[in-house]
Order: C-alpha cells, then structure tokens, then sequence
C-alpha cells in the first residue's frame, strides 16, 4: 500500500507492506535506503520478510525518490526526522505491535538507522555495510558534506568513538539484537569501519555478523541479492519464533 507521510508540510512518499493470515498486532520493520538510492530495492526484500509475519514500512528519504525536497538541502539531521515520521506512523498503527519495531538501514541509512536507536525504541536493529560519520557533520547537508571529502574520511570513520559518533553511541547502548552484514568486496565502506562497529558492542551474545563473499557494495547480482535476503530471513525468523507469532 502507498502511503504518503508528512515531514515538515514536505511529503515523504512511503510503502506499507502487511502478511496476510497472523493474529494481529504484529511486530513492524522500518528500512532505510542508501544515499542518493531509494525504496524500491527494499520493496522487493520486505516483501519477502513480511511473510514471515512482519508489518514493514519503506519509505523514501527527503530529496530521494518520490519524497518532496531537494537533497542538497538534507543533512543527517534532517534525515533523522524523516525516520521519527516513519516510527510514528508505526507505533500509531493498530495492527503493529509498539513493543516490537525494528529498523533495517543500508549504507548512509545503516548510519542513520544507528543513529535513530539513539531516539527510539527499537527492538532489532540491521546494519548492512553501514557508512560511519562523525557528530560534527551531523547538520550539515550531506551533499555538501560528500562533496568536499573526495577521500570519503567523513563517512567512513574507522577510528571513531561513541564520544563522537551518536551511531557508535547507539550501538554501544543498544538493549536488543543487532545484525551486521559486510560485503567483502565493498568498494565504498572498508573493513575497518565494520570493525570499528563491531568493537562497541559490549555484549556479543546479541550480535550476529555476516560477511557477504564477494559481494560489492550495492549487490550489483541477483544470486547477492538473494543471499541478503535469506540472510535477512533466517535471521528474522528467530525473532520470530521468540515472540510466538500466530497464525
């Protein structure tokens, strides 16, 4: 179902996406695309998630696809409250579950959704080849931030600490179960920014961790694009059987 939510009197275009057959409310699943991508490809996995008895909801960032806005405007900040939107319709929704949303981020949205734990009350959190930027960007347009960091130090901090880093931060604080994917053949975010992830979970018992063989950023095959999902899936469906949903 389309869905149009509103940000700031700008309209954020969004997908709800619900199982047919489980006794109502559901756990929900916000997911947040990449920089300058857009909701579709998550249209495709949420589809496939949903079936296990999730109520998921993409949506399009500000100045991403169908969303309102120009996103030279946009920074992280703002970004975050295209999130707050999201969780809101969510938690609003009488067939979703308050007590069980999760949030899935790839990329610049694995960063935000990292960041977002930090102001929401998420019960599972995704990060798939998560970008890591620092808090003294945090307001300033990301464009402009990109822009001017040819080397990419500003969205790929591999020394950071949650001191510094609001998604380090949210990691680091984080009560439920994390998932980590990597793509070993990542071209945009190195390894050392998954471990600088990965070093702040304090707890490891909560953690699982994925490394993608041969996978390339943006899953640029279809056999990629299946594994994530069933990455995605195997790993959902415990969290599945941990809250007995019925059908």
């Amino acid at each position: 179902m389309n869905l149009i939510l509103k940000i700031n009197s700008q309209n954020l275009a969004a997908t709800l996406i619900k199982p047919e057959g489980f006794k109502k409310p559901l756990p929900g699943l916000i997911w947040i695309h990449g920089w300058k991508s857009n909701q579709n490809g998550n249209i495709k996995r949420s589809t496939e998630v949903s079936k296990l008895g999730f109520i998921c909801l993409t949506l399009d960032l500000r100045g991403h696809g169908q969303s309102q806005g120009i996103i030279s405007q946009y920074s992280q900040k703002d970004h975050l409250e295209d999130i707050k939107a999201a969780y809101k319709y969510l938690l609003e929704n009488p067939d979703v579950d308050p007590d069980n949303i999760g949030i899935i981020g790839s990329s610049y949205g694995g960063c935000l959704s990292a960041v977002a734990t930090n102001y929401l009350k998420f019960k599972w959190l995704v990060l798939r080849v998560p970008a890591l930027y620092v808090d003294k960007y945090f307001d300033v347009p990301t464009e402009e931030l990109i822009g001017k960091d040819e080397e990419g130090k500003a969205f790929r901090s591999s020394d950071s600490t949650p001191e510094k880093s609001l998604a380090l931060k949210g990691v680091a604080n984080f009560k439920g179960k994390i998932l980590i994917v990597e793509s070993e053949k990542d071209e945009i975010i190195p390894h050392p920014v998954i471990e600088n992830y990965l070093k702040f979970i304090p707890d490891k018992r909560k953690l699982t961790y994925k490394i993608m063989k041969g996978a390339t950023h943006s899953l640029e095959t279809e056999n990629q694009e299946k594994e994530y999902i069933e990455i995605l899936k195997n790993w959902l469906s415990e969290k599945n059987k941990e809250l007995e949903i019925e059908v």
